[in-house]
């Protein structure tokens, strides 16, 4: 095993941190980060996923990322990264050679298609024919103008007989078609069976991690990572869960951790890798 492979298993041996817990973090297979730490560099997939495996081993090791990818360029007698720039270039602007002139009649034909339209709408809606209800207000307005005498005087005065009698329908007066309508009876609404029941509200509590010497810190709250890095000497991290919290260090000596306020005292010795689980009701494990 070479100095390049030694230092990445030194390193993670002493943050107590195994092997699947990277792959489960990084997605890397195991057998490659084994290869990693071997420099079995033969049984990688290529120069750039090799470097890409770097970055995500010391990413999660809270260790400087650029060297260990110069560290792994030595090792494998690879040219380092150029600027740390992803191999293909992406052009912003295109190459004005290969479009010298630009073409705009898309855009006329775009333009006269709407014109067209336009115009279209505008002879379907002079075209449109007459809705009854329209026929019917002119034809009103004529008849109710010559219903109206146009002078008294000059009418002659003729006998006629007097119209035939029409039946009267009754007038129901208020108090009448009060006293006919059965009356409404308002029944109170039943209660709701399928009303569902007010869920308690979710219990939190805080962790807080001060370290006194330079000690690496992973937390896990509620499920999703917080915090995976070196916490530096005289640092101080509070963090808020609701269900459940994973604190892992390699360095339990290091730090002083706190539940809610109250120190839980000596955790381990210093460089001793140490794993606790809370929950709203305190230290678990």
């Amino acid at each position: 095993m070479g100095a390049f492979g030694d230092r990445l298993r030194r390193e993670r041996e002493m943050r107590g941190i195994t092997l699947d817990e990277i792959t489960e973090s990084t997605k890397i297979a195991r057998r490659h980060l084994e290869a990693l730490e071997k420099e079995h560099f033969d049984q990688l997939p290529g120069s750039v996923f090799n470097k890409g495996f770097v970055r995500a081993y010391a990413r999660f090791l809270g260790i400087d990322e650029d060297q260990a990818v110069a560290d792994y360029s030595a090792a494998s007698n690879e040219a380092p990264e150029p600027g740390n720039k992803f191999p293909l270039e992406v052009h912003e602007k295109p190459d004005p050679d290969l479009n010298p002139r630009r073409s705009f009649l898309p855009l006329v034909f775009a333009v006269a298609a709407l014109v067209g339209v336009l115009v279209g709408y505008i002879f379907w809606a002079k075209s449109k024919p007459h809705t009854p209800e329209s026929a019917a207000v002119t034809q009103s307005a004529p008849t109710s103008g010559a219903s109206q005498p146009a002078d008294n005087s000059s009418a002659p005065v003729t006998s006629s007989a007097p119209p035939a009698a029409v039946p009267e329908a009754p007038v129901k007066t208020p108090e009448h078609a009060a006293t006919n309508a059965p009356a409404k009876v308002q029944e109170p609404p039943a209660p709701s069976s399928t009303t569902p029941p007010a869920e308690k509200p979710e219990k939190t509590f805080f962790v807080s991690v001060k370290a006194r010497e330079d000690s690496w810190v992973s937390v896990v709250a509620d499920g999703k990572s917080v915090m995976q890095r070196v916490l530096n000497a005289e640092k101080h991290k509070k963090i808020k869960a609701g269900k459940s919290l994973i604190l892992r260090t390699g360095n339990a000596g290091g730090i002083e951790v706190s539940f809610n306020g109250r120190p839980l005292g000596s955790l381990g010795n210093e460089n001793e890798p140490r794993t606790l689980t809370f929950n709203s009701a305190g230290l678990v494990q």
